[in-house]
C-alpha cells in the first residue's frame, strides 16, 4: 500500500522553489525594487508561481519518472 504518488520527489522540489521564490520576492526584490502599493501583492504571487515552475522543471529533470511498463521483470526483454 503505498501512501504517496509516485511523483513526490517533483512535487517537493516544486514547493522548495515557491518558498524560495517567495523569500526572494520578500528579501530582495522589495528592498531593491519599489513598487505601488497595488502591485506588490500580484509581484509576490507572480514569484512564488515562478519558483514552483522552476522547482517542477528542475524536479523533473533531477528525478526522471520511470517508464511504464510491465512490472514482472521476468517479462522484460
Amino acid at each position: 500500500m503505498i501512501l504517496y504518488p509516485a511523483d513526490w520527489r517533483i512535487r517537493l522540489t516544486g514547493a522548495v522553489g515557491g518558498a524560495i521564490g517567495g523569500a526572494l520576492a520578500l528579501f530582495v526584490v522589495k528592498p531593491r525594487v519599489e513598487l505601488p502599493q497595488w502591485l506588490g501583492p500580484f509581484a509576490f504571487v507572480a514569484m512564488i508561481g515562478i519558483g514552483v515552475v522552476l522547482g517542477n522543471l528542475l524536479g523533473a529533470m533531477l528525478f526522471p519518472t520511470p517508464p511504464a511498463g510491465p512490472s514482472d521483470p521476468s517479462t522484460r526483454p
